[in-house]
């Protein structure tokens, strides 16, 4: 290979393991990979390299929208990299399960973990991540340790953007139904919902909220209850923790004949395609789930790459309210008369 290229040895290895060479001797070494059908060996490299050439991607579930998302992002990133990936489900056969993660850290099977919405159940993998010297980055953690990068959206704000739509179109009672009650992004996003209501002279009780999980069963959960108040307690907007969880909400309901948004209006958070599917579509709080991944992705290489780098930092990234069918003015609030629009298109 060397001979071919007419470079040195060592500079044939720098290029193929991506480290500095001119731009003439790059072009020479990746001629003779082609001309010779050059594949160079994983196991080879990670003898000489200490790397396994894999990174871990961690997830209390694989099956949702949202990870799908994120995962594109991290696929984008490792289609110019070495590294591959290996995906561990904590919930893969419906109970929690954190012997195949552990299993990567001690033996030394990943250069590096990626927890989508870690919560205190992995704080042992993380430690014990950290003790073996393997970078970590979080997406979205419901708690946020110390020694870290985590990449995030502003869930204050989103809270917000939900809470002043829904007093914009004259809701005068809110519910709240959100994720797990220590989720950090669950808290942002009441916290920016109750403050903007407020503000505006919509305050929200305490009997106005409702903790469960990020899951659809949750939703369906709170629909029940939501049904089986009178008529005149119910709230005429529920704001849902995720995406996931106002679907199940929304099927819930409209299989007892309540109509969306009519009776009720509906808004989630996160953004998933299954939202623009559906009909009444849901409006909801978008995140840039593919960016999330990406940004991710690339600080954990950029660590496996040189350990030497900050290993403490946080990227919050903005968001963006999406108006569709499922929100619109209360009965009480919506003009009569034909035309009238009950919600938006987005």
């Amino acid at each position: 290979m060397a001979e071919r290229a007419g470079v040195a040895v060592s500079t044939v290895s720098r290029v193929l393991n991506g480290g500095y060479a001119s731009a003439d001797a790059k072009r020479h070494v990746q001629l003779a990979v082609r001309e010779l059908g050059y594949a160079p060996s994983v196991t080879a490299r990670s003898l000489v390299t200490g790397h396994s050439g894999c990174i871990g991607v961690v997830a209390h579930s694989s099956q949702s929208p949202w990870f799908s998302q994120i995962l594109a992002g991290v696929e984008e990133q490792l289609a110019s990299s070495r590294e591959s990936v290996l995906l561990g489900s904590l919930m893969l056969k419906g109970s929690y399960d954190s012997s195949p993660v552990a299993s990567w850290i001690h033996e030394h099977r990943v250069d590096g973990l990626m927890f989508l919405r870690y919560t205190r159940r992995e704080r042992g993998l993380l430690e014990a991540a950290l003790r073996a010297d393997l970078p970590v980055v979080l997406i979205a953690p419901d708690i946020a340790p110390a020694a870290a990068f985590i990449v995030r959206c502003d869930n204050i704000n989103a809270g917000r953007l939900v809470g002043k739509h829904l007093a914009s179109l004259g809701h005068r009672r809110v519910e709240f139904a959100g994720g797990p009650r220590d989720s950090t992004d669950t808290r942002d996003r009441l916290r920016g919902l109750r403050a903007e209501l407020s503000e505006r002279g919509v305050p929200m009780r305490d009997e106005d909220v409702w903790f469960g999980d990020y899951y659809p069963q949750s939703g369906i959960q709170y629909g029940e209850l939501f049904l089986n108040r009178r008529p005149r307690a119910r709230a005429t907007a529920v704001v849902l923790g995720n995406d996931a969880m106002a679907l199940g909400f929304m099927r819930t309901v409209l299989q007892r004949g309540m109509r969306i948004p009519q009776d009720v209006s509906v808004a989630g958070f996160d953004g998933v395609p299954d939202g623009a599917l559906y009909w009444p579509g849901l409006t909801s709080v978008i995140q840039p789930t593919h960016l999330m991944g990406a940004t991710a992705c690339r600080a954990l290489l950029d660590r496996i790459k040189d350990p030497g780098q900050d290993r403490v930092s946080v990227v919050q990234y903005g968001v963006e309210l999406v108006i569709r069918q499922s929100t619109g003015a209360p009965a009480t609030a919506r003009p009569s008369g034909p035309g009238t629009q009950a919600g938006g298109d987005g």
